[in-house]
Formats: structure tokens, sequence, C-alpha cells
């Protein structure tokens, strides 16, 4: 018996540091991969804007970095599940390497025009999307059960830090280190990163590994068989968002919420400070950091709000919130502030819209998820998503279109009046329904 007992104590000490040095390893993995494409996405734009000027070519820019996103999530998510996820997760960081290397070497004897910079931006945000849904689907066999959990924070927290400091040292490097550098260091560390995830044990919670592989044999078998009833479940899931006015209004919301930031934000912003305000790279760095400091601190004080505000009434004023604040992005052009004053300002408005958009998002996906029938949900909410994440690529290349024929003050305000106007008819909607059912109730 103590024999036994010993024999169980030693495995589970050797499970438990498998476990740590697997954590280790993912943890410095992902965190080179990620915050390495955040820096580079956000130097890259800045360098765009210095050799062009122009808002239309940065908004490309822009553009080419999220469609990837959108058009290739879905088959990223097919050959996850049939691939194996160490192929999938260290070949995507060794292309990136590659990506760089190739990079630096044409940089070095060559110009980099922008036909260059968007293939490299677009294939390098198709390499970040197939690791990103890679390194999601092997989580489950990187560490037992009950380590999951610790595994899954660990990653939420390495996504946010890249969110913050990838736009702090995008904007330090693009100011302090030649382009040439930066772009040999991103090789170097794409390629760190993917000899750090070649030593990770993708194996190493085997009873989730032959479930998932199980699974995976009967799910061939089935999508085989129940092609109509796919196309059935789908219909399903149309008929029933398209006939649902209060989930279409909800999803008209985040629709002008997307539009508004892709119109408004985030192509007029960047050219304003950059280019018309001829402030820092490292301040426009430090103010689009505050966007997700934001975010955390809205997501940290939503649940409190939420029990003094109705849902609906919380996520349809922020939204007019947030349209009000885009509208002011083009204010210091008028005022002619200081460059620290314009920080301040920036700062704050980044900082506010954030927080707004946690009061958004959160609210919504309560809402949806309590509305709709949970045989549903999957479909009616994959299709939301999908549909909105259409508009953000429209809204950032319709502005950058639009700058160059009308003031650049102008266009934050033609977003923001959409936004808003649609937010002020839901509220007035909202107040007639209460009135309505008060009526009734009496």
């Amino acid at each position: 018996m103590d024999i036994r007992k010993k024999s169980n104590k030693s495995n589970n000490i050797n499970i438990s540091s498998h476990e740590r040095f697997n954590l280790y390893l993912f943890t410095s993995g992902k965190a080179v991969s990620i915050l390495g494409s955040s820096i580079y996405t956000f130097a890259i734009g800045l360098y765009v804007l210095k050799i062009t000027g122009s808002a239309q070519s940065y908004a490309t820019t822009l553009m080419l970095s999220i469609l990837p996103l959108v058009v290739m999530s879905p088959i990223a998510g097919v050959i996850a599940d049939r691939i194996p996820k160490k192929w999938l997760v260290v070949g995507m960081d060794f292309l990136s390497g590659l990506l760089f290397t190739a990079l630096y070497f044409y940089s070095i004897k060559m110009t980099l025009n922008l036909a260059v910079i968007y293939i490299s931006t677009v294939l390098l945000n198709i390499f970040t999307t197939f690791f990103g849904i890679g390194m999601e689907a092997a989580k489950p066999s990187l560490v037992t059960s009950a380590r999951l959990i610790k595994l899954n924070s660990l990653s939420k927290l390495i996504d946010s830090s890249a969110s913050i400091l990838g736009p702090i040292v995008g904007g330090m490097v693009f100011a302090l280190v030649d382009i040439h550098l930066f772009i040999l260091f991103n090789a170097v560390s794409f390629i760190f990163s993917a000899v750090t995830e070649w030593f990770i044990d993708y194996e190493l919670n085997e009873e989730k590994v032959e479930n998932k592989e199980k699974e995976e044999k009967e799910n061939k078998e089935k999508s085989r068989k129940n092609t109509k009833e796919f196309l059935k479940d789908l219909k399903e899931g149309w008929d029933f968002f398209s006939h649902n006015r209060s989930i279409l209004e909800l999803f008209f919301v985040f629709v002008s919420l997307n539009f508004l930031l892709g119109f408004s934000v985030n192509v007029p912003a960047p050219y304003i400070i950059n280019q018309l305000l001829k402030m820092p790279s490292t301040s426009f760095g430090m103010i689009n950091s505050m966007f997700p400091v934001g975010l955390i601190l809205g997501t940290l004080t939503v649940e409190k709000i939420m029990k003094r505000i109705e849902f609906r009434r919380l996520l349809i004023s922020m939204n007019a919130f947030i349209a009000l604040l885009a509208g002011l992005i083009g204010l210091p052009v008028i005022m002619n502030l200081t460059n620290s004053n314009n920080l301040i300002f920036y700062g704050i408005i980044y900082m506010l819209m954030g927080i707004g958009i946690a009061y958004v998002d959160v609210p919504l996906m309560t809402i949806l998820q309590n509305d709709i029938p949970k045989k549903l949900l999957g479909r009616v909410l994959s299709l939301i998503m999908s549909l909105v994440k259409v508009v953000l690529p429209i809204a950032i290349i319709t502005s950058g279109l639009l700058i160059n024929r009308l003031p650049i003050v102008i266009i934050p305000m033609i977003g923001a009046s959409i936004a808003f106007s649609y937010s002020i008819f839901l509220l007035i909607r909202l107040k007639d329904k209460k009135i309505k059912t008060d009526e009734l109730l009496v």
C-alpha cells in the first residue's frame, strides 16, 4: 500500500510539473506571437501614413488586417479539426517567421512599397487567424480539466496585455527603431515562438485527446449523412433571426456600433492625430492603449450598472454615448489645442469609448442569450457575429475614400449622427412600449 501511494504521488508530481511546463511554453509562445502581430499591425499602419500621407492607404491596410479574420475563420476551424494541432500552431508561427525573414531581405535591397505591405499584412493575418484557432482548439489537450480554467485565464491575460502593449510598443518602435531592424526582430521572435511551441505536449490530457478523436470521426460521418439537416438547421436559424423584430433591433444596434467605430474612429482618428496634429507616434500608441484599459474597466463595473438599469435601455443609451464621443474626434483640429492637451483629450475619449463598448457588449449578449431559444442559440449567434464582422471592413474603406473628398473633421460627425439618431429612435420606441404596457396593466 505504501509503495502504491508513493507511486501515485510520484505520478501526480510528474503530471503537475509536466502541466506547468506546458503552461510555461504555451504562455511564452502565444505571448511572443500575439504581441508580435499586434505591434507589427500598429507600426506598419503608421509607416503607411508616413510614406503616403493618405488616409485611404491607411484604411486599406487596416481593412486588410481585418478581412482575413472574417474570411478565413470558418476555414481555419475546419482545418483545425482535421490536422494535428501541433502542425497548425507551430507551422503558422514558422510561416510568419519566414514571411518576416523574406520581408527583411526585400526591404534591404528594395524600398518597401504599398503592394508589398498589403500582401505581407494579408499573409500575416491569415497565419495569425489559423494560429489563434489552432491554439484555442489545442487547449483542452494541453492540460488536465482542472487546469483548463487557469490556461484560459492566462490566454485572456495575454490577449488583453497585447491589446494594451501593442499600440504603446508599436508607437515606440516606429519612433525609435529602424523599420529594417524591426522586421528582423519580428522574424526572430516568430521563429523563437515556433521552436517553443514545438516542445509543448499536445497530448498531455490523453482522455480528452481520445474523446476528441472519437468525436471528430463521428462528426465526419454525421456530416456526410446530414448535409440536408445542416442546411435545414441553418434555415431555421435564419428564419428566427429575420422574423424576430426584437432581435433585429439589437442586431442593428451592433451594426451601427461597428460601423461607427470603423467609419468615425478607426480611420479619421489616426489621420488627424498623426498627419494634422503632428503628434508623436509614442503619443498615438499611448492613446490607443487607453481603449483596452477602458474595456477592462467597463467589464469590471458593468454587472453593478446592469442591476440598476434595464438591459435594453443601458445598451441603447451607451450606443448613443459612444456616438457622441466619436463625433468629438475632430474637435482638437478646430480648437487648436497643445499636444499635451490633445494627448489627455484623446486618452479620455478612447478610455470612455472602451467602457461604453463593454456596457453595450455585455447587456447585448445577455439579452440575446435570454431571448433566443437554446436549441437555436448557436446558429443565431454565429449568424449575427458573421454579418456584423462584414460591416467593419466596409465602414473602414468607405471612410478612407470619403476623407479625400470631404473635410476630415466632418467624417466622424457623419458616422456619429447616424448611430446617435438610430439610438434615440430606439429609446423613443422603448419608452412608447413601456407606456403601452403600463396602460394595459392599469
